[in-house]
């Protein structure tokens, strides 16, 4: 199945009627600058879904779950992307595996006027982060920090004017584009990165099933804003996510020694035998007896 993006959504942002049966979702969109806008979309389908979309040129600030986006629980990772000119794309939603994202989108010109720079120099200034970081997608990828989801809070609460809720989303990209400095210094320190390699093998330690994000911090002589980014930067994932995948992993394979004593072993890792398939499935995309069979 295939459609564009503009034909799935009414008016109102619900998915329309005709659709309905087999897709669920909804987008809510606000212009709220001639160069600045804000877009909560949700996707799910019940057959798989290419989705055809068309999407001006601009700096786009995305954050991405897989449920509605209504709490910044809901969010698992930050993208930021610039693009010098309108693009046609696609996107897969797959059969019951639902997609939805929170995107503010900014010109260029608009951030620089803001920040007191040149549009040249805030494109220099994104262009050469990627080529800094090595990306050849075109997206940075952040962890969602704490002061993340500070930031986002009010973009989310917010009921207001839309005066106001630009001033919001003006703040959050302001601590982005902060973090995207930190980002670029992280990835070129030594110093900073063994000892973002240490907080690594530190909660790889049974005694950090559930880290304290600040202790560990203390521990390896980070402040915790650096912590998060430098350890999504060399692992590709947050801390709470790591550890999680972690303890799975450890119970698969002790459950995979001794299928016998499965109650006990989930009991230590903390899972009930639900929680544990469905977070098991998640992660590795089977379940423990296909990955039982396979190791």
């Amino acid at each position: 199945m295939q459609l564009h993006l503009r034909d799935v959504y009414s008016e109102q942002g619900a998915v329309k009627s005709e659709f309905s049966s087999w897709l669920k979702g909804h987008r809510r969109f606000s212009a709220l600058l001639p160069n600045l806008s804000l877009v909560n979309q949700y996707l799910n389908s019940h057959v798989d879904l290419l989705i055809q979309e068309d999407a001006p040129a601009g700096l786009y600030f995305s954050f991405i779950g897989k449920g509605p986006i209504h709490s910044v629980n809901d969010i698992d990772s930050v993208q930021i992307s610039y693009h010098p000119k309108s693009i046609h794309g696609q996107f897969l939603v797959e059969k019951n595996q639902p997609k939805s994202i929170l995107q503010a989108r900014i010109t260029p010109s608009l951030l620089a006027s803001v920040l007191g720079e040149t549009e040249e120099q805030i494109i220099q200034h994104f262009s050469g982060m990627k080529e800094k970081l090595g990306i050849d997608n075109g997206i940075i990828e952040l962890s969602v920090t704490v002061n993340t989801t500070r930031s986002l809070i009010p973009v989310l609460n917010h009921q207001g004017h839309a005066i106001s809720l630009a001033g919001h989303i003006y703040s959050l990209i302001f601590g982005l584009i902060e973090q995207l400095q930190l980002l670029s210094h992280l990835s070129q320190c030594n110093n900073c990165q063994r000892k973002l390699f240490q907080a690594q093998n530190l909660v790889e330690m049974p005694e950090h099933d559930t880290p304290n994000i600040h202790r560990l911090a203390q521990q390896v002589g980070l402040n915790t804003e650096a912590l998060e980014i430098g350890f999504h930067l060399i692992t590709g994932q947050s801390i709470e996510r790591y550890c999680l995948h972690n303890r799975i992993q450890s119970a698969a394979a002790k459950i995979r020694q001794d299928p016998s004593a499965k109650t006990h072993i989930l009991a230590q890792s903390g899972f009930s035998e639900d929680q544990f398939e469905a977070a098991f499935i998640q992660h590795f995309g089977i379940d423990i007896h296909q990955y039982g069979q396979i190791h």
